[in-house]
């Protein structure tokens, strides 16, 4: 078996896991027993191995709902010799953790020993919360997660239920322990060769057979470098109104990449749609969805796009939250704040009123990234619940059951009612 090397790029193994949405009453960190977790893992590994101190594993603390995806995950991804998924229902419903699997399982791998049969994997999946099979996707039913060495109380409840009941203490220590011994088998056993640093959103999601969403729209309404208002700075745009970003240089990304993102955290499957796209003619109905519009104010320079925004406005949208981010920092916003702030009021007055109604700071000017992030997902949540609010209720396919009438025969005293059902003839007649 090939020793591990302190001199090793990567982490012993990389924990991918589903982070749980915070909890708006509660301000506490939603995944502590995951820490928890892995900080026990790390340190049987390093126990049991020669790791240098901190290559034992990765586990991604920086996915914050506004923040964005780090090069250390891509490269701990690339790098580690183990892939350690945390199974859970949430897992498996996780474009992100789908995404990872997708990454690591480009890796080619193979055995130490030659002439070993089988297919050869680093793939050791940990069982956090119990998992019927039929959620298990398509791509992962043949992985073995039910390890029998770990215990039965492990396979009942999984290890956050073990850690949460004080009885199951010496469970737990045990399931944790032999997980940990798995690992290091597994990563001795088998050789998985570096992969490329690989920006997690040009991947496809190995789960996504399986998942069927809520879709939620995000619409930019933004200039694009073929049509910048003039005086405008090039800076904050692209080619596509989709890669606007207005926090520049502060936040790398464009801002539809990192309300996807966060749209993925909160378990909606985004569909991210530029705003010239959108046809007044062709919109007659509400939105098949939530959505939300993030709006550049500088785009109301453009008379085209202001009309059509003007349109947009007074279309039958109701589960539409605006948000509009606005950097002081720009060294084009101090002239231009207060006239763009009140051409934006004045073409969309509904859509900014029901800014204000999902949360006033998200149409005021979001000053920074990490803002907009906090922001987002009450305006989501206020999206989505106006979106059941004014969905009508849609009867199932086919015919429902028959209604009965009250029929009276013989002798009206003495014969209890008889009840029947309408015939198809009657139910026709009675039809308006």
């Amino acid at each position: 078996m090939e020793p591990l090397r302190a001199g090793r790029k990567g982490p012993y193994f990389f924990l991918s896991y589903a982070h749980v949405p915070p909890d708006e009453a509660d301000d506490s960190d939603p995944d502590l027993w995951v820490r928890k977790l892995f900080r026990d893992l790390c340190g049987h590994i390093m126990h049991m191995t020669d790791v240098p101190p901190g290559g034992s594993g990765f586990m991604d603390r920086s996915m914050r709902t506004g923040q964005i995806w780090t090069t250390e995950l891509a490269d701990s991804l690339a790098g580690c010799r183990v892939f350690v998924p945390l199974y859970s229902p949430r897992y498996f419903r996780s474009s992100w953790c789908g995404k990872e699997w997708t990454v690591f399982g480009r890796r080619t791998a193979r055995y130490v020993t030659e002439g070993r049969g089988g297919t050869p994997s680093a793939v050791v999946p940990a069982l956090w919360a119990p998992v019927e099979d039929r959620q298990l996707p398509e791509s992962v039913r043949e992985v073995q997660y039910t390890h029998p060495e770990l215990g039965d109380r492990y396979r009942d409840f999984g290890l956050y239920g073990l850690m949460k009941v004080s009885a199951y203490r010496r469970h737990y220590e045990r399931a944790v322990l032999e997980l940990a011994r798995r690992i290091i088998t597994v990563g001795q056993r088998v050789v998985v060769e570096p992969g490329q640093r690989t920006p997690l959103d040009t991947v496809p999601d190995a789960f996504a057979p399986v998942r069927a969403r809520r879709t939620l729209r995000i619409t930019v309404a933004a200039n694009s470098l073929r049509r910048l208002p003039e005086g405008r700075s090039p800076d904050y745009y692209g080619h596509s109104a989709l890669d606007w970003n207005p926090f520049h240089p502060e936040s790398p990304r464009p801002l539809a990449a990192l309300a996807a993102e966060i749209a993925e955290r909160l378990d909606y499957r985004p569909d991210l749609q530029p705003f010239d796209t959108w046809h007044h003619e062709a919109d007659g109905s509400t939105a098949a969805g939530p959505e939300v519009m993030l709006l550049d104010r500088w785009v109301l320079r453009d008379p085209e796009q202001r009309t059509r925004l003007g349109k947009f406005d007074v279309s039958h949208r109701p589960a539409t939250g605006l948000m509009v981010p606005w950097n002081g920092d720009d060294p084009d916003s101090g002239d231009a704040q207060h006239t763009l702030a009140a051409d934006a009021e004045a073409t969309l007055p509904r859509k900014m009123t029901q800014g204000r109604q999902a949360c006033r700071p998200a149409v005021g000017g979001i000053p920074d990234h990490e803002s907009f992030g906090a922001l987002l997902p009450h305006v989501v949540q206020w999206a989505a619940a106006q979106h059941l609010k004014n969905t009508p209720a849609q009867p199932p396919p086919g015919r429902g059951t028959p209604r009965f009438r009250l029929s009276i025969s013989g002798d009206q005293d003495s014969q209890p009612p008889v009840h029947r059902p309408y015939t198809e003839e009657e139910d026709r007649d009675e039809q308006p």
